[in-house]
């Protein structure tokens, strides 16, 4: 590392990955005076998108802590104490400038090295919720970056500010993008997507409505996630307007061919989805920490450009009601785009990125 040396501490799922790499390669980008470590687990994704994009990384072998007491949780609080230590080696060896951390259990051990040993520390915060992580380090934090406006008054000690949660910049066309045989590219599609994990419990919901969509003449795009895939899928073999994938490595290109998104409502998601300007209909995961995902959508909701429906007996019937009370109403689908893109986090990593700079003297 160098005295110019920022830390990027981020793993486990997309939804904290892709934002620290939108920052980390502002950075990269714009200021060549930054030297980056990444900071994160093999467990994720970290280490082949830092391979592919040239910055250089750190592993720690860590899990995230249970709150319950255990066997395990013994365990994993050992080799906490291990990755705290090993981290404060190596901010001893080489004293980075900053360590901005973007979620995930890795983060952790991080900034409590970067608290013993004094270095100036960030957090992101996605979500409307806070962390526990974030929650704990708050008060000794520089500033925190907000995805949302927190809920609730006094959530986190601290300086905060809202950027919004940073996401990768898309093609200005699609139009040369190897889509699959049977998509028809001028006509607008129904995109369903619970996320590269699935999502079981809300795909189950949404069979018969997706049915009726695909027979009605609406083209429906479904990612899956690989748990709920085969069973999907054999329900709709040789049916038309209906093409079901176990994932998509990139959704950018079908977002661009979306009218609507039905979805859960984690902050990367709910992001990119408004980056592309497109009305969405929430289905929060229900055992989301602290209900988060319940609140990210409420905000959104009041915003104007998507709709809530709680996951319940009466999911399918509801999110078909949404549907089609944004579909059927030109004037309002448009406002709702309109909205959408007023709450696009376009700029998000530049702007972090500036602040960072900024305080850093880059």
């Amino acid at each position: 590392m160098t005295a110019r040396t920022i830390v990027i501490a981020a793993g486990g799922t997309g939804g904290h990955i892709f934002p620290a790499l939108s920052v980390a390669l502002a950075l990269k980008n714009r200021y060549p005076a930054a030297a980056l470590l990444w900071i994160g687990t093999y467990r994720s994704r970290e280490v082949e998108l830092c391979k592919k994009n040239g910055i250089p990384i750190m592993i720690l072998d860590v899990v995230g802590i249970a709150r319950r007491f255990s066997f395990g949780a013994i365990i994993a609080a050992l080799t906490f104490v291990r990755a705290v230590v090993s981290v404060m080696f190596q901010f001893h060896r080489d004293r980075p400038a900053a360590v901005i951390a973007f979620g995930g259990y890795v983060c952790a051990p991080v900034l409590a090295a970067a608290v013993f040993k004094k270095v100036p520390l960030y957090l992101h915060e996605q979500n409307t919720v806070a962390g526990l992580v974030n929650r704990l380090f708050a008060r000794y934090a520089k500033k925190m970056f907000l995805g949302f406006p927190l809920a609730g008054a006094g959530n986190v000690a601290g300086s905060s500010e809202v950027t919004g949660t940073p996401v990768r910049t898309g093609a200005t066309s699609y139009d040369g993008f190897p889509y699959p045989s049977g998509l028809d590219i001028k006509k607008k599609a129904i995109l369903i997507s619970g996320g590269s994990q699935g999502a079981k419990s809300m795909n189950d919901c949404l069979v018969e409505a997706a049915g009726r969509w695909a027979r009605s003449g609406s083209q429906v795009v479904w990612q899956t996630g690989v748990p709920s895939y085969e069973a999907i899928s054999a329900q709709f073999k040789g049916k038309k307007n209906i093409l079901i994938f176990a994932t998509l490595d990139d959704l950018y290109p079908y977002y661009a061919v979306s009218r609507l998104v039905i979805c859960r409502a984690g902050a990367s998601t709910l992001s990119e989805i408004s980056y592309f300007g497109l009305p969405c209909v929430m289905i929060p995961l229900p055992w989301a920490a602290e209900n988060h995902q319940w609140v990210n959508a409420g905000l959104v909701e009041t915003q104007g450009w998507g709709i809530r429906v709680a996951q319940q007996e009466q999911c399918g019937p509801n999110v078909e009601k949404a549907v089609s009370s944004i579909l059927s109403d030109e004037k309002k689908y448009n406002a709702m785009c309109m909205k959408a893109l007023d709450n696009s986090p376009a700029d998000a990593a530049e702007k972090i990125a500036r602040l960072l700079a900024r305080d850093l003297g880059l």
